[in-house]
């Protein structure tokens, strides 16, 4: 074909010059030609396809569809835009003949679009974003109070203007939720709207120190004389807001002396006799079930209705996905400004940490991005940067991985074989031994990489 012109190695390295990917095939789909931005687009190394048709690569789902075989059967020239190796691929198959009008192969031009849609969305988003000009600036009011403050899920959003509402009356609070789900947060942020917000914001961990310590720390003490005198919380956040965190730990005698604060609003210090007011309002928040502890007789009844008069249920951070990219970016931000760095996270890692249940919820999250920004060697945060226990647990979970209608099947599935490649490409690095390893073609590797769009080492 190319005898008259060029050898076979002249235009190979003529058609190696071209920015676009260029492949020739014969009149049956069989690969003649096929050139370096080829290689870089499709991901396929030139070896691999050379000699080949190109049905076979539609078979193994390298290619969705194939373009030269819709060249072939229409005999005429085809347009299409297709996805190859996570990547968005804009292609022309043209096919040519000979002078007797007998088609002698086809010759397909492709070119990688994906940041020129990439960069088509983000002005979509744009103007998103400015015909919700208004919403944004009250969403940002609240992020700023505080970094953790992040409500993207639908569930939090509710739960954020269901704060915003509440935050104007002085009605008692309980918060619920596990371990790091971010209460102290919501409680800071109900005061921060309150029409209370310049006056004290106290907290009281009720579940740190002894029933003795705590109950001078909530009620202060008098020891008879001006100068023995100490003030406790409720004398410390009068006309604001008091917090008490682990409200569950509190002993029953002390949930009687709460009890009696809430119901008369006022109290007594230990050791005196003069009745003090108290102007404060109460959120309480506890990662325990009240109800089942009133059953059980280890929550006074009246007490839990007292607090209970608003409740807010603080969802874990696994059945709220939609918030971990931004909690993820929020937090990536904080930490570079913490110590002076410009760390980013590349699309693998964070794949890992979008996809991980987060037991520790958001505290957990909080750790181990200031884990991976100050552990991390290179100033882009890979998945070989991310703690082992965390890739690895995306497998383990799927035993115990709660069905909350957030994934299909199909994509769970998929999920869960990306990730088994990412652990063995980090494990083996090879796509020969990972084939041996899983005991199929090499080619199923290099197909099922493409396809989840694995960048090969």
């Amino acid at each position: 074909m190319t005898d008259k012109l060029f050898t076979r190695d002249e235009f190979q390295a003529l058609i190696d010059s071209s920015y676009d990917g260029i492949h020739i095939t014969d009149a049956e789909g069989v690969t003649l030609f096929y050139n370096k931005a080829c290689e870089e687009i499709e991901g396929i190394k030139r070896e691999d396809i050379i000699g080949k048709n190109v049905q076979h690569f539609v078979d193994t789902e390298v290619y969705p569809e194939s373009i030269t075989l819709a060249a072939i059967a229409k005999k005429e020239r085809v347009n299409m835009f297709q996805n190859i190796n996570g990547k968005l691929v804009m292609a022309s198959a043209t096919p040519f003949f000979d002078g007797e009008k007998q088609m002698k192969g086809i010759v397909v031009n492709s070119r990688d679009i994906t940041s020129l849609n990439n960069l088509r969305d983000e002005l979509e988003e744009a103007k998103h974003l400015s015909k919700n000009y208004h919403m944004e600036l009250e969403q940002m009011k609240y992020r700023d109070i505080d970094s953790a403050v992040i409500a993207r899920d639908v569930t939090m959003e509710k739960i954020i203007q269901l704060v915003m509402r509440v935050a104007s009356v002085k009605s008692s609070v309980l918060i619920q939720g596990e371990p790091g789900a971010g209460k102290g947060v919501i409680a800071r942020l109900i005061h921060s709207y309150s029409p209370v917000k310049d006056q004290p914001f106290m907290k009281l961990d009720c579940g740190t120190i002894t029933e003795t310590l705590l109950e001078a720390e909530l009620f202060g003490r008098e020891n008879g004389t001006a100068e023995g005198m100490r003030k406790g919380l409720l004398d410390l956040a009068d006309g604001g807001t008091l917090f008490l965190d682990d409200i569950d730990e509190l002993s029953l005698s002390l949930q009687s002396k709460l009890l009696t604060v809430i119901q008369e609003e006022r109290f007594t210090r230990i050791g005196g006799s003069e009745e003090i007011p108290a102007d404060v309002r109460i959120i309480a928040a506890t990662n325990k079930n009240l109800e089942e502890m009133v059953k059980g007789k280890k929550f006074r009844e009246e007490l839990y209705y007292r607090l209970n008069i608003i409740p807010i249920d603080i969802p874990p951070l696994r059945k709220r996905r939609d918030d971990i990219y931004p909690l993820v970016m929020q937090n990536l931000k904080k930490v570079n400004k913490k110590y002076n760095l410009d760390k980013r996270i590349d699309a693998q890692a964070m794949d890992v940490l979008v996809g991980y249940h987060w037991p520790g919820n958001v505290r957990e999250l909080e750790n181990i991005v200031e884990r991976l920004v100050v552990t991390s060697p290179e100033s882009t945060i890979d998945y070989v940067d991310v703690p082992f226990e965390i890739k690895n647990s995306q497998i383990e979970s799927l035993s115990f991985m709660e069905m909350d209608g957030t994934q299909s099947l199909a994509g769970i599935v998929a999920n869960f074989e990306k990730q088994v490649l990412l652990n063995a490409m980090e494990a083996d690095g090879d796509v020969f031994s990972m084939a041996k390893a899983f005991k199929v073609d090499p080619t199923t590797i290099r197909r099922k990489f493409h396809k989840y769009g694995i960048e090969f080492k």
